[in-house]
């Protein structure tokens, strides 16, 4: 009986909230509308623009079959490494140019499509969910921190958690798994391509249509949450939620004495990375706790992170759980990191308070033009990566026909 109603309790849960969430919009209709304006704004000029071009070039990439060529090509990589297919390289490449929720979207298309199983997507995802550098660099360590020292720091600890929390994962359901040993193949590459672009079938210009409609779907899926969330954490922090919740941390935590405005921005930006940087940047601590505080936040991502990669996975298959551990892990490493890594290269940052930030991070046009170089500058990683990869298998082949001759 006790079961029935704990079950009948979760079930009416998420109506209960979406309920008091709707009570609190018309009890403060004029708050709701700012905090929606200003999660508008963060989209249209900063998230927008910045995804757009990967979304439209990983889309037609795939469509042409260049993603079956390079799967072949890099598998020989990313299978010791990660236990995961060549595929995943890609994927890779493209969440650390453009960040959230990239890698999440492109793991749900290869899933969909059948290029990958479910657990070779678990662990894919588990190191291709990333914010970008356009992110780090330019809004958080310039715009929020006011320290370009920062960058680099951040750049460093978050990157080189997701490949620990990607090698972590490598022993992810691996009971049975049988991996070929497999060579770098350029025939067997242009064959997968080749081989890729009979199957599916679509002119160059279907292609390109499907694919501005297909991601300005998904980035419309994103901006709606981005809004909601900009809602929530207003509320939140309206009727003191999150004072609340701070006020606890810090009796758990008092041994450690930490600061009550970080522990409060800390919180804040578990449910909304961007609002959380913020709201670090302006405690009154040392530039070395915010740089961990802010690497936490980034590597964990937010809520509202979390929120849009599970519309984007819904109908995949993959296990959520296993995705929000893996992305608490990731922010509490590359927090881990970045203090030695402070010290190593911002030695000054124990004394140093940075003040306020003084704007937002550069418009739409500059995000836009950043991010088709970045693009540009992830297919040369991809090549070179490539032509390194083909260029030692052909080395090893000479050796070992020498050997034998």
């Amino acid at each position: 009986m006790n079961h029935q109603k704990s079950r009948a309790w979760r079930a009416a849960l998420p109506g209960l909230t979406a309920f008091l969430l709707l009570l609190s919009i018309l009890a403060s209709p004029k708050e709701a509308y700012e905090a929606a304006l200003s999660g508008l704004d963060v989209f249209l000029h900063s998230v927008f623009p910045a995804l757009l071009p990967f979304f439209i070039a990983s889309e037609i990439m795939a469509g042409l079959g260049v993603v079956d060529f390079l799967s072949v090509l890099l598998d020989p990589i990313m299978g010791p490494l990660f236990r995961c297919p060549g595929c995943s390289s890609f994927i890779w490449i493209m969440s650390i140019t453009s960040g959230y929720p990239t890698g999440a979207r492109l793991v749900s298309m290869f899933r969909k499509q059948k290029k990958i199983t479910v657990d070779e997507a678990q662990r894919i995802l588990s190191f291709c969910s990333t914010s970008g550098p356009l992110f780090l660099v330019g809004a958080v360590s310039v715009s929020m921190l006011n320290s370009p020292k920062s960058g680099t720091i951040l750049l460093i600890s978050h990157f080189s958690a997701a490949i620990l929390i990607g090698l972590a994962f490598r022993f992810y359901h691996t009971k049975g798994l049988m991996r070929h040993k497999s060579s770098v193949s350029l025939p067997k590459a242009l064959s997968a391509l080749s081989s890729a672009r009979k199957r599916d079938g679509r002119p160059i210009g279907q292609i390109m249509g499907d694919s501005v409609r297909n991601s300005v779907n998904v980035l419309l899926m994103v901006g709606g949450f981005i809004i909601l969330f900009s809602v929530i954490i207003d509320l939140l922090m309206r009727i003191r939620v999150i004072d609340a919740l701070a006020a606890i941390l810090s009796v758990l935590l008092k041994p450690f004495r930490p600061d009550p405005s970080l522990i409060k921005a800390v919180i804040g930006g578990m449910i909304e990375m961007t609002a959380g940087g913020k709201l670090v940047s302006a405690a009154f601590v040392s530039m070395d706790r915010k740089i961990a505080a802010v690497s936490f936040l980034i590597g964990w991502s937010g809520l509202s992170i979390h929120a849009q990669t599970a519309g984007i996975l819904s109908g995949t298959g993959i296990r959520f759980r296993s995705y929000i551990l893996g992305k608490f892990f990731h922010g509490l490493i590359a927090a881990l990191i970045s203090l030695p890594l402070t010290r190593l290269l911002y030695p000054e940052a124990a004394e140093v308070s940075a003040p306020l930030p003084g704007g937002f991070p550069p418009d739409w046009k500059e995000y836009f033009l950043s991010s088709w170089k970045l693009l540009f500058a992830a297919l040369l990683c991809i090549a070179l990566a490539a032509a390194i990869s083909y260029a030692r298998n052909r080395n090893k082949k000479k050796g070992s026909r020498k050997i034998t001759a």
